[in-house]
């Protein structure tokens, strides 16, 4: 459905709508069989969720979910973040510096420089989208290649 009005009727059927928005989009229903269409399936729904019946964990339950997430491993911006911490980086950091002084004073040509692998690289390149995939729980490059790719799944 390609109504633009569609995305106006969850907040319709929830009474959320500004009224001269409800106005419009119920002048558009009388002559939309699409939105008429969506507009029962949401109060079909909505109806139906009302009837569930209210579930409230108990203690036992909720310290049983807790201390699993707890056992869950760090994720990968987790694991980033603890070792760009402060702590980790500044004594690093300056460990660095004493090892790097120490070679360029030892030896009068100039030091070979290590080349990281391509991940690595790749990694610091891009810790700041690797960071943001890591909120939606994206924990693996073959995660991040799908949601590269999404472009290529969306229906046209």
């Amino acid at each position: 459905m390609s109504c633009p009005f569609e995305e106006d009727l969850t907040a319709y059927v929830d009474g959320e709508l500004a009224p001269a928005r409800r106005a419009e989009l119920e002048a558009h229903l009388g002559g939309c069989a699409g939105c008429q269409g969506t507009e029962a399936l949401l109060r079909r729904t909505v109806a139906r969720m009302a009837e569930l019946p209210d579930f409230t964990p108990s203690p036992a339950m909720r310290r049983e979910v807790l201390a699993k997430l707890d056992a869950l491993p760090p994720t990968l911006g987790e694991r980033l973040r603890a070792l760009l911490r402060p702590s980790v980086l500044v004594p690093a950091a300056g460990l660095a510096a004493v090892a790097g002084l120490a070679l360029y004073t030892a030896t009068p040509s100039e030091p070979a420089l290590e080349v990281p692998d391509a991940g690595t690289l790749e990694l610091a390149m891009n810790l700041e989208v690797v960071e943001d995939y890591d909120v939606v729980g994206l924990e693996n490059g073959e995660d991040l290649e799908v949601i590269a790719n999404l472009h290529e799944l969306e229906v046209r």
